[in-house]
């Protein structure tokens, strides 16, 4: 996936820009809690100049209402203005000079790393896809979450884009398994609506990283969706089957149909990256078959050109996908026995250490999240309800079976 694939992300989701920039403005009714008349009068000044094209008047304003920003949680207002403000640079083509603005105010907002994503983070992940810098974003995407503040999130398209997203920009580093990770979050929120736009988007990206990700692809890759979602996405879901199938020549002919498609929808970068990665699945097949193998049957199983099989087999080599060694002279490769990582002590003990390390912090989350859950009184109410209505069910003893043929026999018998 190309960075300038990722940039377009942003256009496939329910947040139309261009719709949200024809309305007006909204104006300040009263105060909120944590705020001031000198903060309200700088957040109604850039609401009134988001809608012009004098951009260094609004980030100097935007950068005002930062400095003036102290307490956490933010007012509504300036949460407000920052999404209008990411809208308007966006619509300008400089989405690169909101970056530190608004990344100036998340620094303010917590110093906790467990705490979640609010909407502020959306908006700046939205600036750095559309800006084509995309390492600022990963300070914050590192981050394990494991809580989602209610009063930061005041809705659920916020958490929804957030994770998209973060699945879009590790999917244009070429980070699939976090990428994966992400995107299967972004399917897994519960979402007022039936179906989430959003979600068919996530989804859609989902089944060309799920292919992307692991060496083998099945129908239990995917997450369970509501059924919906892969009905609208009927043309991926085809495509994953046919890459379960590693059918490298068949998955080529359907992207070669679907290529406006994909391109409308921006996934084209990602389709052709997943048909290499079936063609490089199945060459590396081949290690575990043979010993030798001449090129030209190498190249009539893959039914590619013998130049284009070298230079593939190369790259795997140089990769470190595949141990092998092509002879010219002969024109066959020879596979050599897959080296294994686990020989280096260094990398044992280091990956040793960060497994460790990983199950400890996640046993102690979970032995928080048991305390809680045992001190909850709803879950305390339920089973005491679950209980009671076990208690009340009759025992085998007390059912009455009629009794017939050979039963009355032994029924007798036991009487």
């Amino acid at each position: 996936m190309s960075t300038e694939e990722a940039t377009s992300t942003q256009g496939t989701t329910p947040m139309d820009t261009a719709e949200a920039n024809e309305v007006e403005a909204p104006t300040i009714n009263g105060t909120t809690e944590n705020s001031n008349p000198d903060i309200n009068s700088r957040v109604q000044e850039l609401l009134d100049g988001v809608h012009g094209d004098n951009v260094e008047e609004v980030l100097n304003r935007s950068i005002a209402i930062v400095d003036s920003v102290v307490t956490v949680p933010f007012p509504a207002n300036v949460v407000q203005a920052i999404h209008y403000l990411t809208e308007f640079l966006i619509r300008m083509g400089c989405p690169i000079r909101g970056i530190k603005i608004v990344d100036s105010l998340l620094s303010k907002y917590t110093a906790d790393t467990n705490t979640g994503p609010s909407s502020l983070h959306s908006d700046f992940l939205q600036l750095c896809i559309a800006a084509k810098v995309l390492s600022p974003a990963l300070k914050y995407l590192d981050k394990d979450v494991t809580t989602i503040s209610k009063e930061e999130v005041e809705d659920v398209k916020y958490v929804l884009q957030y994770y998209y997203y973060g699945g879009c920009i590790y999917a244009a580093l070429s980070n699939f398994p976090r990428a994966r990770h992400f995107l299967e979050i972004c399917l897994s929120v519960p979402s007022l609506q039936t179906t989430s736009a959003i979600q068919v988007v996530a989804f859609q990206k989902l089944t060309l990283v799920t292919i992307l990700c692991g060496k083998t692809v099945s129908a239990r890759s995917l997450p369970s969706v509501h059924l919906s979602i892969p009905h609208l996405c009927r043309p991926y879901t085809n495509l994953f089957q046919i890459a379960a199938e590693e059918d490298s020549e068949r998955f080529a002919a359907t992207i070669a149909q679907m290529t406006p498609f994909l391109e409308k929808q921006h996934n084209l970068g990602l389709a052709k990256q997943a048909l290499e990665h079936i063609r490089q699945r199945n060459i590396a097949k081949f290690q575990s078959t043979f010993v030798s193998l001449k090129m030209s049957t190498l190249a009539n199983h893959l039914k590619l050109p013998v130049s284009e099989v070298e230079n593939r087999l190369r790259r795997m080599i140089m990769a470190g996908d595949i141990s092998a060694q092509i002879c010219k002279t002969d024109d066959v490769v020879w596979f050599k026995k897959e080296s294994n990582e686990l020989d280096n002590p260094a990398v044992t003990i280091e990956s040793l250490k960060s497994c460790l390390d990983t199950c400890i912090e996640s046993y102690q989350k979970t032995k928080g999240l048991d305390t809680a859950s045992s001190l909850d009184p709803k879950l305390l109410a339920r089973m005491s309800e679950s209980e009671s209505r076990k208690d009340a069910m009759p025992t085998s003893s007390n059912w009455d079976f009629p009794a017939h043929g050979k039963s009355k026999k032994i029924l007798s018998i036991l009487e």
